[in-house]
């Protein structure tokens, strides 16, 4: 019995130092740095985050760091185009080692140039919700030749706001599901609607590939 006391109380330690180590930061810039932080027993991957939102002729950045549970992470770029010039880009990158999420990754460029598809389009977002909106044609760009429809709750920061929108995506955009996902720490949607198939081209119908 006394002999097993020790080695019980040595496994443990080693189980505790072997945590994941991720670097952890949240930054409203194109890039940050913070300290390395344990992640817990579910949490085996370090995901960094992205993004730039265009609103308005103003751009809006955010960049966050963190563990997370590999369930949640699907890396990858995407982009959506919504009406009125409406934006955002995002990239996700995860990784399985200490600290490996240390540095900064791109938000993904895009193009202007028309890709011959559209898809219908609204965009609503603020902390009071949404009324009934007035969906317009919208012209497809680059690689962006998926339609995308959401609607939900989405959590940055301490901030809430709701959402309903609608636009053209790049297939990365098709990731997201109906219920919750968790992006980083304090990033938080959960998705009430969420729909992504191939726009259709232009002239040819809603509907019609």
């Amino acid at each position: 019995m006394w002999v097993a006391l020790p080695l019980c109380l040595l496994s443990a330690l080693l189980a505790t130092g072997s945590a994941l180590q991720c670097e952890v930061c949240a930054s409203r810039e194109q890039s940050c740095s913070g300290p390395l932080q344990p992640c817990a027993p579910s949490e085996g991957t370090c995901i960094t985050v992205v993004a730039e939102m265009r609103l308005d002729g103003n751009s809006f950045y955010y960049t966050g760091k963190s563990c997370l549970e590999p369930k949640n992470c699907e890396p990858g770029p995407f982009s959506l185009t919504y009406p009125h010039n409406v934006t955002v880009r995002a990239n996700i990158a995860c990784c399985d080692t200490d600290g490996c999420n240390a540095g900064a990754i791109p938000v993904p460029t895009v193009t202007s140039v028309p890709n011959g598809r559209e898809c219908l389009s609204f965009f609503k977002m603020g902390a009071d919700g949404w009324q009934e909106k007035e969906k317009e044609l919208l012209a497809c760009t680059g690689a962006e030749d998926h339609c995308v429809e959401e609607s939900g709750i989405l959590t940055l920061g301490g901030i809430t706001a709701t959402k309903a929108v609608a636009g053209c995506g790049s297939p990365g955009a098709c990731m997201k599901r109906v219920g919750e996902r968790k992006y980083v720490q304090g990033v938080v949607e959960w998705q009430i609607q969420s729909e992504c198939y191939p726009a259709p081209r232009a002239g040819g119908g809603i509907g019609e590939p």
